[in-house]
């Protein structure tokens, strides 16, 4: 078991990021846990990039370059929609 989450430690911190988030969101503030959910992305993006195909672990899906792509796009995407959503006083 130990082994299993060394080698899949990037898709862990990935899950960890987007676990936090998600509280957040629920319980928090929504921009606060959607900009941490964009980053968490990022964060894998940042981790596809600079680990290599066997280090990565399960964060690898398909070519590294369509990877990158789609989780740059996506990350950016979502962080762009975190920050322009009007802040709602109740």
């Amino acid at each position: 078991m130990r082994k299993l989450l060394r080698k899949q430690w990037p898709l862990l911190s990935v899950y960890v990021l987007l676990a936090i988030s998600m509280v957040l969101v629920v319980f928090v503030d929504f921009r606060a846990g959607a900009v941490l959910f964009a980053s968490s992305v990022l964060w894998a993006f940042v981790l596809r990039f600079v680990l290599s195909d066997q280090a990565v672990g399960l964060l690898r899906i398909r070519r590294r370059r369509i990877d990158l792509t789609v989780l740059f796009a996506l990350g950016m995407l979502l962080l762009v929609l975190a920050l322009i959503v009007p802040h709602r006083n109740l």
